[in-house]
């Protein structure tokens, strides 16, 4: 079952071009698709149907509209987001490793 770190916390992200996504696990592709690439996941392709920006919408018509709906729904069904299979109910979630000071 897919449990949401950034939901459970009462948290969002909101990336550099102002876009207001789950967390900063999604936004690498955020950010590839504001830089004209096309989705790759499901999570991609809310994100390109719904407008996520908080220069058109406020944070609530965000939280309370169809692209965090989509993505929350889909935890339910037999394909989730992707990312939020792997980081919230696997628990595989990226490391930093500090060659610098090994």
């Amino acid at each position: 079952m897919i449990e949401c770190k950034y939901g459970n916390q009462k948290r969002v992200f909101i990336n550099h071009v102002g876009e207001l996504i789950p967390c900063c696990y999604v936004n690498a592709e955020s950010l590839n698709m504001a830089a004209g690439h096309s989705p790759k996941t499901l999570f991609g392709e809310l994100n390109q149907q719904y407008d996520n920006s908080l220069h058109n919408q406020t944070i609530q018509e965000i939280l309370d509209g169809p692209l965090f709906n989509g993505i929350i729904n889909s935890w339910s069904s037999d394909e989730p987001v992707k990312k939020c299979k792997q980081t919230c109910e696997l628990k595989n979630r990226d490391t930093f490793i500090d060659k610098k000071n090994e």
